[in-house]
């Protein structure tokens, strides 16, 4: 369903007065759809009506239905993203990457959270430790220099250390990642080498067919 869409059924379901079981079914059926959240029906006799202002409210203010998250607050939780910061989160602009930002700092705060993914740790610590992505031009110039006669990886190091990428210096922590790829290609490109093909490995078979019909010869 596009925004669109259920901007105009929530259109028409807010000027009802009131609903069939058909109609209770949609706004509990699109609710899950525009807030990533589950309608829960209260005593309250206007809790149908309160979850089409709630909706409408929510597009009408971001102009989009909300992504849907892994995560989820728990009630009452509001999100700081740090101490005095202005910027805060609750299940109502809640999303994968803010959570995942948040616990990259805060991992001890995984308690204010209600529902998560199972590896929740391993996604923000790749948000606190991003692997850098690999120049091919740079990767390509380790390698060569790598195979150089007497070359080592300190030495490597050392005359990269002043390499420039998008016009930038390249920082410590890229070019060791640059260096320990190229570093894999050259030992996998030696165990390639060291690997004996198909064909030199097979055992020959002698051929008997000439000494064969030499002896079908001799028997006639």
């Amino acid at each position: 369903m596009t925004v669109e869409e259920a901007l105009n059924k929530l259109k028409e379901l807010g000027g009802q007065s009131s609903y069939s079981s058909s109609d209770k079914s949609a706004i509990a059926s699109l609710y899950q759809e525009v807030l990533d959240k589950t309608f829960v029906r209260t005593s309250c006799g206007d809790c149908y009506h309160d979850a089409v202002i709630e909706m409408y409210s929510y597009i009408r203010k971001y102009g989009k239905m909300k992504e849907k998250s892994n995560y989820a607050l728990k009630n009452g939780v509001l999100l700081q993203m740090g101490f005095g910061s202005q910027e805060m989160y609750t299940n109502a602009n809640l999303t994968d990457e803010v959570a995942e930002r948040y616990l990259a700092n805060n991992p001890e705060n995984i308690k204010y959270f209600s529902k998560y993914p199972e590896d929740w740790q391993e996604r923000a610590e790749l948000v606190a430790n991003p692997v850098p992505k690999i120049d091919d031009n740079l990767l390509n110039e380790l390698v060569s220099a790598l195979k150089v006669e007497g070359a080592t990886v300190t030495t490597v190091k050392d005359v990269f250390k002043s390499y420039k990428l998008n016009g930038k210096k390249v920082s410590t922590k890229v070019l060791n990642a640059h260096i320990e790829r190229a570093q894999k290609i050259i030992d996998e490109d030696e165990q390639l080498k060291e690997t004996p093909s198909d064909e030199s490995s097979e055992e020959k078979v002698p051929d008997n067919s000439e000494e064969s019909s030499d002896e079908a010869d001799i028997q006639e």
